[in-house]
């Protein structure tokens, strides 16, 4: 009986820089299960010193704008990781930050650096140019879909996923998939590589002690990430009693089986938005971008010391961009209680 051989047609010249592998992965998450039902509660400093480590694979949930941890980037920036390898399907501020703070060593990229609505941060953007050009940051790139699904052959516990994506456009040559002819069909097909990451951070809106958690509105990517990675710490705006988490299962979107830490922070998701909870704050966004504007880097400099480095923790900063005052203006847009 004659075998069929998959046939390449096309590779992409991009690295993989998630090197897990789905075995290892399934290994790890055997051990890791049996302390599911654990009081994981901790502060920020802890979760990320115990378990973000330089050269980690890192995913972070949320997406542009919308329900990012940035309690958890301004963290990992104070204990000065480095060398991390970072899934950027749709990343802004949060990836700006840690790139502009020499966190970033490898990306898989889908879209980087720009704000969006709010323009581009030059300084930031040119500091990523330079790194490529110069050999100090690898790039391998992708589209959004293509990263989504990337997350998702991990969560099904794959090594790749056949897309369709990809193979009329010029990303495909700077990726690492691989162009193959599919042997049932004969069709085309683009095969994409699983990323199963160190450490994944997602902000969620509840969760109990053990890490359930519930999340309001888009999902995006958070998922496939939250099943795939060896360390996840769960951020949240409230802490609930599991009782109060039972009587809505179907909310619950990330059992607790697959969750390292929780961390009770509210409005950590400052200065994006919590959807049903407090909105972007645009202000601060027009500051941010205003600041890496300036070509000399003074001015982005002098934003990271006042909002980072120039406080102790995230309660500090949210002191800085105003305090409860802000917060309660941010709550009341989002609501529509107010005009500006």
């Amino acid at each position: 009986m004659s075998k069929k051989v998959i046939e390449i047609l096309e590779e992409g010249s991009g690295q993989i820089f998630s090197k897990i592998t789905p075995n290892e992965f399934r290994e790890h998450m055997r051990e890791k299960v049996k302390n599911a039902w654990r009081d994981k509660r901790m502060d920020i400093g802890t979760a990320i010193k115990q378990f973000v480590h330089d050269g980690d694979y890192l995913t972070m949930g949320g997406v542009s704008f919308v329900r990012l941890s940035l309690a958890a980037v301004h963290e990992i920036i104070r204990q000065k990781r480095r060398n991390l390898n970072l899934a950027a399907g749709t990343r802004t501020y949060d990836f700006n930050l840690l790139l502009d703070a020499g966190c970033v060593k490898n990306i898989d990229c889908g879209y980087i650096t720009g704000m969006e609505i709010f323009g581009i941060p030059y300084v930031t953007r040119k500091r990523a140019e330079r790194m490529i050009a110069n050999g100090e940051m690898g790039i391998s790139e992708y589209d959004n879909a293509s990263m989504a699904w990337r997350h998702k052959a991990a969560a099904m516990g794959l090594p790749f996923l056949p897309i369709r994506n990809m193979m009329g456009a010029d990303g495909f040559k700077h990726s690492a998939a691989k162009k193959i002819r599919c042997p049932f069909t004969g069709e085309e097909l683009v095969l994409v590589p699983a990323i199963y990451a160190d450490v994944c951070v997602i902000h969620v809106h509840r969760c109990d002690i053990y890490g359930n958690s519930q999340i309001e509105g888009a999902l995006n990517e958070d998922l496939g990430k939250s099943k795939s990675a060896k360390r996840l710490i769960i951020t949240t705006e409230k802490i609930i009693d599991t009782e109060e988490i039972r009587l809505s299962p179907d909310r619950t979107l990330i059992p607790c089986f697959y969750v390292d830490a929780v961390v009770e922070i509210p409005y950590a998701a400052h200065p994006t938005n919590m959807p049903g909870m407090y909105y972007v704050d645009i202000d601060h966004m027009k500051e941010y971008v205003a600041a890496a504007r300036d070509s000399s880097g003074k001015d982005l400099d002098e934003y990271y010391q006042k909002y980072i480095f120039g406080v102790n923790n995230f309660e500090g900063y949210l002191e800085r961009i105003g305090g409860k005052k802000k917060l309660n203006y941010l709550e009341d847009l989002e609501h529509l209680r107010n005009e500006r």
